[in-house]
C-alpha cells in the first residue's frame, strides 16, 4: 500500500456492478463515498460493460443514491461504439444491432442508421429477448460481408436473481455459426478507458481503474496502462486472483476504503 502514489491520481474509472452496487442495493453510502472522492480532487468516471441501460438511465440511478453524475462521466460499450464508428466509418454506415432496445436507442440518438436487411456492421450485445431468428439474421449479414463487433464477452451478468447469462452468450452464438471472431469494444479491451483519458485530457498514469473482476476490470486497466485497484465487494477474492502474474496495484475491501485512502493522501 505504501508504494501506491496517490498524489498523481486525477481520475477513477469505476466499474458499477460489484463496486457501486449489487443489483439494486448500493454498496455502502455512495453519497458519502463520492463526496470523499471529490474532496480529494479526483474525478469519478463510471465505466461499464453493460449496454442494456443508457447513460441517462445510469445517471438517474446514481441520483437515486444521492450522487450527481454528468452523462459525459458515464462510458459504456454503447458510448464506445458510437465514438469508434464515427471515427472510423462513413456517416451513412448501416448498423445491425443484435442487442437491447437501450443500445439501439443510444445509437439512433447518436445519428446512426440501424437496419435488419443490409448492414456494414453487426454489433452483438446482451439481448434478453434472444431468438434463433436474431442469430440467423446476424449470421446472414456477417456472411455477406458485415464486420462483426461485440460490446463485451461477459459470460454472466449479476442481478437480484443471482447470476444470469451475459452478452457473451449472444456473441458466442454468432461466433459459433459464422466461425468469425468479433472486434470487442468493452473491457478487458482498453478502448473505453482510453476514451475516458482522451475526453479528460489526462495520461494513463493519472487514471486508476477500480473493479471487482480481474478478467474485465483489472485486465482492462492494465492493458490501458493504468494503475488498478481491486475491491472485494463483488466477484473476485484475493484467492481467485492469485493465479495471475500481474496483480492489482492495490486491494481494498470496498470503494469506501479506497476513498478514505484517497482523502487521507490527497485531501486538503
Amino acid at each position: 500500500m505504501h508504494s501506491f502514489d496517490f498524489s498523481t491520481v486525477k481520475a477513477l474509472f469505476l466499474d458499477l456492478d460489484g463496486v457501486l452496487w449489487n443489483g439494486s442495493e448500493p454498496i455502502g453510502d455512495l453519497k458519502a463515498i463520492f463526496q470523499k472522492i471529490t474532496q480529494a480532487g479526483v474525478v469519478p468516471i463510471l465505466g461499464t460493460n453493460n449496454s442494456t441501460r443508457t447513460p441517462a438511465s445510469y445517471q438517474k440511478k446514481m441520483a437515486s443514491f444521492g450522487v450527481q453524475i454528468e452523462q459525459n462521466q458515464i462510458i459504456s460499450p454503447a458510448v464506445g461504439a458510437a465514438i469508434l464508428f464515427k471515427e472510423k466509418l462513413p456517416a451513412n454506415v448501416k448498423i445491425h444491432v443484435f442487442g437491447s432496445s437501450a443500445l439501439k436507442e443510444y445509437l439512433i440518438s447518436a445519428g446512426f442508421i440501424l437496419s435488419d436487411e443490409s448492414a456494414e456492421i453487426v454489433l452483438v450485445s446482451l439481448d434478453q429477448d434472444m431468438t434463433y431468428k436474431k442469430v440467423e439474421t446476424a449470421k446472414r449479414l456477417i456472411d455477406n460481408g458485415a464486420v462483426f463487433y461485440a460490446t463485451n464477452l461477459d459470460p454472466v451478468l449479476a442481478s437480484e436473481r443471482g447470476w444470469l447469462p451475459g452478452g457473451g452468450v449472444m456473441v458466442n452464438a454468432v461466433e459459433t455459426c459464422t466461425q468469425q471472431k468479433p472486434i470487442v469494444i468493452g473491457k478487458p479491451e482498453p478502448l473505453l478507458i482510453q476514451i475516458a483519458q482522451k475526453q479528460m485530457g489526462i495520461k494513463a498514469a493519472e487514471m486508476v481503474a477500480v473493479g471487482d473482476r480481474y478478467d474485465t476490470d483489472i485486465l482492462g486497466g492494465i492493458r490501458a496502462g493504468c494503475r488498478t485497484v481491486m475491491v472485494l465487494s463483488g466477484v473476485d477474492s484475493q484467492e481467485t486472483i492469485k493465479i495471475f502474474d500481474r496483480q492489482p496495484d492495490l486491494v481494498c475491501q470496498n470503494l469506501n476504503e479506497f476513498a478514505d485512502l484517497l482523502l487521507q493522501h490527497k485531501g486538503n
